[in-house]
């Protein structure tokens, strides 16, 4: 029995057949078959029922399994206390809100590759809710999300997460789009044609709540999950829309955008990382510590990791 025998079968019980535990592991399917056989004819007994069209564990493989975790928790941290960064490997996949990805993505990957260059980084760009969806089926190990982590317990796992900045957003609208000299109330932002972000979006409840109405998508409007076709559509006049003033202080600049004068003036929304405690926790955590390193959202000082169970 090895540790790429117990890497494997991991793969194979949490991605739920050989082939996506080869491609999650960058091997073939016939070698992460063969580790299997050899691994199952150490122990003298079938870990995988393989006569069903989906693999599904048998009663000896689920009693591996929390043997198996604790093991790799084992080689992490061997790895982490003994071993140096470089001598981490594997992959590592990171779901990020879109703001994030067109900020500082880039300097976080930069980072990573310089302190971990035997791990790759699979990055895939959501929503929030489809983010933690991804997180509580074990389909991402990390993700960086918009909004603070308020989950209720779910499937008793305990996660840890940090704190990022905050980020300023403010309603803008097109140069020529005329909304009058007054200051703008939720009353008189509701008259306006809306740019939101996603019906399930956390913007969106952002928007309902900013305008005193239980759901923004019945104002008038338009849903785009894209921030990019968001600024588009309002700096084409299309409406109104509650962008990051930091990211647009460019268009603004230029006179393409402009902020609306509301009350209140903006909102600071915040911003957090969020990995499972299992696994490559000590990875995880020194990669959630990069994270708030390179983060460019406004904070008034670094944040501790704190540990929560979701």
């Amino acid at each position: 029995m090895n540790q790429r025998q117990l890497e494997s079968f991991l793969a194979i019980a949490k991605h739920g057949s050989f082939a996506a535990a080869a491609e999650r592991l960058f091997i073939t399917q016939s070698a992460i078959s063969a580790r299997i056989k050899e691994l199952e004819d150490d122990l003298g007994v079938e870990l995988f029922d393989r006569s069903l069209k989906k693999v599904q564990l048998t009663i000896k493989g689920r009693e591996l399994v929390q043997y198996a975790e604790q093991i790799s928790v084992l080689f992490d941290e061997i790895r982490s206390k003994v071993g140096t960064a470089g001598a981490q490997s594997g992959v590592v996949r990171i779901g990020v809100v879109e703001l994030v990805a067109i900020t500082w993505m880039s300097k976080l990957l930069a980072v990573l590759r310089k302190e971990f260059p035997a791990v790759t980084v699979e990055f895939e760009v959501a929503l929030r809710p489809p983010l933690l969806e991804r997180m509580r089926s074990g389909n991402l190990d990390m993700a960086i999300i918009i909004g603070e982590v308020t989950l209720e317990k779910c499937l008793g796992q305990e996660f840890a997460s940090a704190h990022l900045g905050t980020a300023s957003f403010a309603w803008m609208a097109s140069w020529q789009f005329n909304v009058g000299k007054g200051i703008l109330h939720a009353k008189d932002l509701r008259k306006l044609p809306l740019i939101y972000q996603g019906t399930e979006s956390f913007m969106n409840g952002v928007i309902s709540d900013w305008l005193s109405h239980p759901d923004s998508r019945k104002q008038h409007g338009t849903s785009c999950n894209g921030l990019g076709s968001i600024v588009s559509l309002v700096e084409a006049g299309v409406g109104i829309g509650l962008l990051p003033v930091t990211q647009y202080e460019p268009l603004l600049k230029a006179k393409k955008l402009k902020i609306l004068r509301t009350e209140p003036a903006g909102i600071d929304i915040p911003f957090s990382v969020l990995y499972p405690q299992r696994g490559e926790a000590n990875l995880f955590a020194r990669i959630a510590e990069l994270c708030v390193q390179v983060s460019t959202f406004a904070r008034p000082e670094k944040s501790a990791l704190r540990t929560k169970k979701i």
